[in-house]
């Protein structure tokens, strides 16, 4: 399977290698980028990574805290099973069985909330790193720009990886923007 993606890289290189080289006589420029890299390391990237944790964090404590009901419920339950008659004790199996479902709710709808949150997150980081890639690809006057990590660039030369550069530029700008 990667295999496949290499090639299928390499051919649409090939074929803008030869598009372009019919169009203009000079070399094509390309350049490379680790887009994970600028999401992990780039003050942007940070910072949405924060506001997840933070997040996470909350919603951990109400789960937790959900559990601690549950828990304190099945241990009376546990405790008072003989002394209770069979509707006090229907009664607190009942609340016991609402508490776990509202727990199982809670615990989807979080890890739901989650997803959604990281996803926007990362969508937000994304637009900031490709309008600095815009920059440096004009700036350059790149024509085609792989990114490395999605496993399609098999080999290149160091000098055509322009990620510290984006990097840089990302950082610059969440420093302008704070």
């Amino acid at each position: 399977m990667r295999i496949g993606k290499a090639w299928r890289t390499a051919a649409v290189c090939v074929a803008a290698l030869c598009i372009a080289g019919g169009a203009r006589a000079e070399a094509i420029r390309i350049a490379v980028i680790d887009v994970n890299k600028i999401l992990n390391e780039s003050e942007a990237g940070k910072s949405a990574k924060k506001k997840i944790e933070v997040r996470y964090e909350e919603l951990k404590k109400r789960i937790e805290a959900k559990q601690e009901e549950a828990k304190k419920i099945k241990d009376e339950i546990d405790k008072q099973k003989m002394l209770l008659g069979k509707e006090k004790l229907k009664e607190k199996e009942d609340a016991l069985a609402a508490r776990v479902s509202e727990l199982r709710q809670m615990t989807q709808e979080g890890e739901k909330e989650m997803q959604t949150r990281q996803g926007e997150q990362t969508r937000e980081v994304l637009k900031i790193i490709e309008g600095q890639l815009d920059k440096v690809v004009k700036a350059e006057k790149l024509d085609l720009v792989l990114d490395k990590t999605q496993g399609g660039v098999v080999h290149f030369v160091p000098a055509l990886d322009i990620t510290d550069k984006v990097l840089g530029l990302v950082n610059k700008e969440k420093a302008g923007g704070k």
